[in-house]
């Protein structure tokens, strides 16, 4: 083996460290272009913000299964009930990205949340 010591000549390190410095200056840029972006877009009014809301689960399942009628078999309800409760959270992502909605759990609500289950049943085609 060699005993000779790899070493970075002082050209080498001033390339390294310039282009270090450049990175972070185009780093530093960047989120000051961000920064002002979303200050513009906030006080222009064009920064979306979604409107917190809540859905009662139990409601929602309570609604459902008296929307079914009383012409349905246990068997058929619970398999509705079953298909509804599978894909109940992606009907309500859908609505809620379709809306611009923050959808949250009515049981985690204290207040001042406006509920959409009613409104979650009609438009979303459960009542029928």
């Amino acid at each position: 083996m060699s005993d000779q010591v790899n070493k970075v000549s002082i050209s080498d390190s001033f390339n390294i460290t310039t282009l270090i410095s450049l990175f972070a200056v185009a780093a530093v840029l960047a989120i000051v272009n961000v920064a002002i972006t979303l200050t513009v877009l906030d006080r222009t009014g064009n920064l979306a913000r979604p409107e917190v809301v809540s859905v009662d689960a139990a409601e929602l399942i309570k609604g459902f299964v008296e929307a079914q009628g009383r012409g349905v078999s246990d068997e058929e309800l619970q398999a509705r009930v079953r298909a509804l409760n599978a894909n109940v959270d992606q009907l309500i992502q859908a609505y809620a990205t379709e809306r611009q909605l923050l959808v949250v759990n009515s049981a985690a609500v204290l207040g001042g949340v406006r509920d959409i289950t009613p409104e979650f049943l009609i438009n979303t085609g459960l009542l029928q």
